[in-house]
């Protein structure tokens, strides 16, 4: 009896007993990180450094481990009257957009609507041919061959269009641009946001739905992200930050045509909080589960993460290091906006940080995904785990040193060269002795060259044979402008040339009669 009696104990004490040693042994698999409130203050002093070395209007920042958000901040101002950023402030969050369009197709791929393997042609217009060839898996790579550089003209040409087809209007206009031709099957991963425009627009038509209201329906509500929106007009009533470029490192407001395009949505222009970006990261590091939703399976999420080849792009998501751990992430930046998601596997941490202001000096040189939001969310992330937070890079303040130094030696430069033109030209004339024939060409190639520039900037910005151009007058508007306004001054002093060489031809032949 006794025996029965002890058997039945240590069985109900397992009982009790398993859960706690399975859930330690869960516990040993995530490396704890640090918490608590010394180092959320440490966190707030590194992020008050930060804004202020990079000129940071406003910042909102989220840490989640397993499953439960461990600090939501916001940080300075999102907008000109000095309205506070809050965790629930929306922000732009650029190409992070682009898992959330993965996940909408990947549902309705688990939904059995859309086969990742199949030719788009499937699902698009039968009229391209090259969409024989290309399946909806290599648009979610990024392995269609389609490349970045030839988007910016679309990017340019549909700004001003945010009417209800704007998604249908671009995707087939990429549709027109890439897959007119059959090509290869088989393509090295390149960045594109044309991949994701086609990917939105194949939601769009498989679902019967628009993308703006698939995503609100299927991922923003499930998920609890109330402070989400798919169009620029829904988060600006709702109390989206004011996006700002840096003018010769100063911060201005902006609001022109390209601070949101409607046909790119699925590319880079969707808006979401802290907050709820932390409930997305949540089910992207708890098998696609927030709470008691699904938003996807465990495989789903698992092929989400997964690059093809390492060292590539997995579907919204690329995979790094930061010090000695593996990460997930995906910076994200529009006019005015950028973003950085990371996700570290081994200790199931997720960190989230948005900023309104971005330009091109935001990027790091010859790696233009690394941006400022992206170094601070590192530093996050080494905080956390007792490492030095990396910040030897250039802050703002110091690169704006370099460019506007740079600048001013330029302009000192030309200021000097031109006046000096202008005095030796109107003042008295000396001529040399070499000669009319060597004069004239010595000269004539001088004014060519000075009205080379002015010729290339014209033809520039007055068509898109490189579309580069133009995405660089909105980005980095302050360069561009220097340009110009440097390309007209030595045009100037070309005509000052000009005129130098016409007296001395008229002075050469003065001389010539005289004798």
């Amino acid at each position: 009896m006794r025996t029965r009696i002890s058997m039945i104990a240590m069985m109900v004490c397992s009982l009790f007993i398993f859960p706690l040693f399975s859930s330690a042994r869960s516990d040993d698999n995530m490396q704890v990180v640090r918490t608590g409130a010394s180092v959320f203050s440490e966190l707030d002093a590194y992020i008050a450094r930060e804004m202020k070395r990079q000129h940071l209007p406003g910042l909102s920042l989220g840490v989640i481990q397993g499953n439960r958000i461990l600090y939501l901040k916001g940080y300075g101002q999102a907008d000109p009257s000095g309205r506070p950023v809050t965790a629930q402030t929306p922000f732009g969050i650029g190409s992070i957009g682009k898992s959330i369009t993965a996940m909408a197709v990947l549902q309705l791929a688990e939904a059995g609507r859309i086969d990742l393997d199949a030719p788009i042609q499937r699902y698009l217009p039968t009229k391209y041919k090259g969409a024989e060839s290309i399946t909806v898996r290599q648009l979610l790579n990024q392995t269609s061959g389609f490349t970045q550089i030839s988007t910016f003209s679309n990017t340019l040409s549909t700004a001003i269009d945010q009417n209800q087809d704007a998604l249908e209007n671009n995707a087939l206009s990429y549709a027109d641009r890439f897959l007119m031709q059959t090509t290869q099957t088989e393509q090295p991963y390149r960045y594109s946001n044309a991949n994701y425009v086609l990917l939105g627009y194949i939601v769009q038509l498989v679902s019967g739905q628009s993308y703006n209201d698939y995503v609100k329906e299927h991922i923003f509500s499930p998920l609890s992200m109330h402070d989400s929106y798919a169009t620029l007009d829904e988060a600006a009533a709702h109390g989206l930050a004011t996006p700002y470029r840096r003018i010769f490192g100063y911060n201005i407001p902006y609001n022109g045509p390209y601070v949101y395009i409607a046909g790119d949505a699925p590319a880079g222009y969707l808006y979401t909080s802290a907050e709820d970006m932390s409930h997305y990261l949540l089910a992207q590091m708890n098998n696609g589960r927030y709470e008691d939703q699904t938003v996807l399976s465990s495989d789903g999420i698992r092929l989400m993460q997964t690059e093809p080849v390492p060292g590539t792009y997995a579907m919204g998501w690329m995979t790094g290091r930061i010090n000695d751990l593996s990460v997930i992430g995906q910076p994200g930046g529009s006019i005015g906006f950028q973003a950085q998601a990371y996700i570290v596997p081994e200790q199931q941490l997720g960190v989230v940080v948005f900023a309104n202001v971005l330009d091109a000096i935001d990027s790091t040189l010859f790696k233009s995904h690394i941006i400022t939001t992206t170094h601070i969310a590192s530093g996050v992330i080494n905080i956390l785990n007792e490492q030095p937070t990396g910040g030897s890079f250039l802050s703002i303040s110091q690169k704006y040193l370099l460019v506007n130094g740079l600048i001013f030696i330029l302009s000192a430069w030309l200021l000097y060269t031109t006046v000096r033109t202008v005095k030796r030209c109107f003042g008295p004339f000396n001529l040399n002795n070499s000669g009319h024939s060597e004069i004239s060409i010595q000269w004539i190639s001088k004014i060519v060259l000075h009205f080379v520039g002015l010729f290339i900037v014209l033809l520039l910005s007055m068509t898109q044979i490189v579309p580069v151009w133009h995405i660089a007058t909105i980005y980095q508007p302050d360069v561009i402008i220097w340009l110009k306004i440097m390309t007209v001054l030595m045009a100037l002093k070309g005509s000052v040339e000009m005129i130098r060489l016409v007296r001395s031809i008229r002075n050469e032949k003065t001389s010539k009669l005289k004798y």
